[in-house]
């Protein structure tokens, strides 16, 4: 139709002596129309892509976050077909927001976790969204939040023995965390405030400052996702108290939930990739069919698993859904704790 329409404007060009005047300029005025309506729509992301792609992690080399962000780029790059290159650009609202700041091209991706929902409401002068700043590709895994202490340590005791240390001496026992209202962050909130005690929050950048930190008694405890203390676990280096799971780890068998030992805190640590607001729909689809892929090898699940997490891929749709009801919780526990932004 357009073609057609372009062919009747040169007839009618012509006819009515559009050159006479100004040659030149109506010329190039039309050969500029004629070009623009000729080319191909969509031929940009027909092309995609063409270089490299950057993934943006805004956590330090070395963390939970950053580690899957790495092992995303690595199953992933090869059937998208370019280099997927990890970018750490901590702390974590950097990151967030030098995503959705980005060119939506599909050159620019990101990891994006719980605390990018938990940060809009609860850290000052946050103005991402999940919904508004990003468009999410695929979900990459999850994982249980728990409660770990150096073993051997003063605070290598169970759970209601912690507890009971930490009512008889409020505001004494210093709390690790990886990142400020991630849900390990959330994580902590919740226990607080069902078991009736209070903690020094003590937030690092991510696990690669709060872990070294705990192993050499610089804080108590910490909370964090089990790709964050498994391996550790695994290496008799920690002990943890008690998870976030509804029901016993199969890999962790020994590791009681935080509800088995009457403290109602259940909470999940996921990760998604995502990609700047406004990035066309071919591009998303394109990134989601071929993490997709790179996730069902069985590399990609054994690494997962190594790390603690389950590997889990969901489309766009599906994580979007996931994130919705995440929201709905972070915003009930910000409701139900009384939480303030910090």
């Amino acid at each position: 139709m357009k073609q057609k329409r372009i062919e009747q404007d040169l007839k009618n060009f012509r006819r009515e002596g559009g050159l006479s005047m100004r040659p030149q300029m109506a010329l190039v005025a039309l050969l500029v129309m004629v070009g623009v309506c000729l080319v191909p729509i969509g031929a940009e992301a027909a092309e995609y892509p063409a270089r490299e792609i950057e993934f943006i992690a805004g956590y330090a080399p070395g963390s939970n976050t950053d580690n899957f962000a790495r092992l995303a780029s690595k199953y992933g790059e090869k059937y998208v077909g370019k280099p997927i290159v990890v970018l750490n650009k901590p702390p974590a609202a950097r990151g967030f927001a030098a995503l959705a700041g980005a060119k939506p091209d599909g050159y620019t991706i990101g990891i994006i976790s719980n605390s990018t929902i938990g940060q809009y409401y609860l850290l000052k002068g946050v103005t991402f969204h999940y919904r508004r700043s990003y468009r999410v590709i695929c979900q990459i895994d999850y994982s249980a939040e728990g409660l770990y202490v150096r073993k051997g340590g003063p605070f290598d005791v169970p759970l209601k023995e912690l507890v009971r240390k930490a009512k008889e001496k409020p505001d004494t026992i210093k709390v690790g965390i990886g990142g400020a209202w991630t849900a390990q962050d959330f994580t902590r909130a919740i226990f607080e405030e069902e078991a009736g005690v209070k903690f020094i929050r003590i937030i690092y950048p991510g696990a690669a400052e709060a872990i070294p930190n705990l192993l050499g008694g610089h804080v108590d405890v910490e909370f964090g996702p089990a790709s964050e203390w498994a391996s550790l676990y695994k290496a008799g280096k920690v002990n943890v108290l008690g998870v976030s799971t509804e029901q016993r780890d199969p890999r962790f068998p020994n590791i009681p939930t935080f509800r088995e030992q009457g403290f109602d805190v259940v909470m999940s640590a996921i990760h998604w990739i995502a990609a700047p607001a406004g990035t066309p729909d071919a591009i998303i689809h394109f990134l989601a069919e071929a993490f997709r892929k790179g996730f069902s090898e069985q590399g990609f699940k054994d690494a997962a698993d190594s790390l603690g997490a389950t590997g889990a891929w969901e489309g766009p749709e599906e994580s979007l859904k996931g994130m919705d009801r995440l929201d709905e919780l972070i915003r009930r526990v910000v409701k139900k704790y009384n939480l303030e932004p910090q």
